[in-house]
């Protein structure tokens, strides 16, 4: 539990993040979103400490949400106590694909726009994503369909596509769904995607997944060429793409993120 902030102490907006139990760009949004009251003194943010009380003690206060939390962990680098607040909320009775949507995925993307906004150093998020990397790593096993395969997906981006972590998740939700998913990770080669999916043998789906806005082109030409290779039924989804680009790149459906692209694979 956080400590109970002293009587008329003034902290600064690092201080209290440290007191929460979050990272400071979680300390930050609290203050943006109004949830948490804190006034400007030149270039820094201060809290009052009856202020910090009372957003601990209000409904959105207490413990730092589980994304918030396992952010800070993922920053720090600390694997074991990411793993700590994965291991809590699966115990609270979420699944897999739950910590995925619920937790693993807000703290990436907060993550992610905190590097866009340079108020995180590219060590640190690199250091985030390889921690995050170790707890897709050991829930993935989780995932596993028992009983009949529903059909083979191969997934990976197109060139300039450099999140791997997003086609992880994402194939793991299809993993969960009942699909054989062959995974090929991001930034692949155009040729070399469409090789790799003529030589999986009978497909349900090709699914392209694109996060970031400079390889949309790029995914417009890998479909054009699964197009004309003519070897199935295509997914394109993820951040980056709204249901208009996918129908004008030629994509059969589209999925905003993992638990999308099982729908749209239902449906396909």
């Amino acid at each position: 539990m956080p400590p109970t902030p002293v009587a008329d102490e003034t902290l600064s907006l690092r201080e209290c993040a440290d007191r929460l139990g979050v990272h400071y760009m979680t300390a930050y949004r609290y203050v943006r979103h109004g949830r948490l009251v804190a006034t400007k003194v030149g270039p820094e943010w201060q809290v009052r400490s009856g202020d910090l009380a009372a957003f601990l003690a209000g409904p959105a206060g207490g413990p730092a949400p589980w994304a918030d939390r396992l952010e800070a962990r993922l920053l720090a680098g600390d694997h074991a106590g990411a793993w700590g607040v994965v291991e809590s909320a699966l115990s609270s009775g979420l699944d897999p694909a739950a910590v995925y949507v619920r937790l693993l995925a807000p703290a990436l993307r907060d993550i992610g726009e905190g590097w866009a906004q340079g108020t995180i150093s590219v060590a640190d998020e690199h250091r985030a994503t390889a921690a995050a990397a170790r707890l897709l790593g050991r829930l993935g096993p989780r995932f596993v369909h028992r009983g009949q395969s529903r059909g083979r997906v191969v997934i990976g981006t197109p060139p300039g596509e450099r999140h791997a972590l997003a086609v992880g998740m994402a194939a793991d939700h299809l993993r969960g769904g009942g699909w054989e998913v062959i995974e090929l990770g991001c930034d692949l080669p155009v040729a070399d995607f469409v090789r790799v999916a003529h030589e999986a043998g009978p497909i349900s789906a090709i699914a392209v997944s694109v996060t970031m806005e400079r390889a949309l082109r790029p995914a417009h030409d890998l479909i054009r060429a699964l197009r004309f290779a003519d070897l199935g039924p295509i997914l394109l989804g993820g951040g980056a793409v709204t249901p208009e680009a996918a129908l004008r790149f030629g994509a059969d459906a589209w999925a905003q993120d993992g638990p999308g692209g099982v729908v749209a694979m239902e449906e396909l």
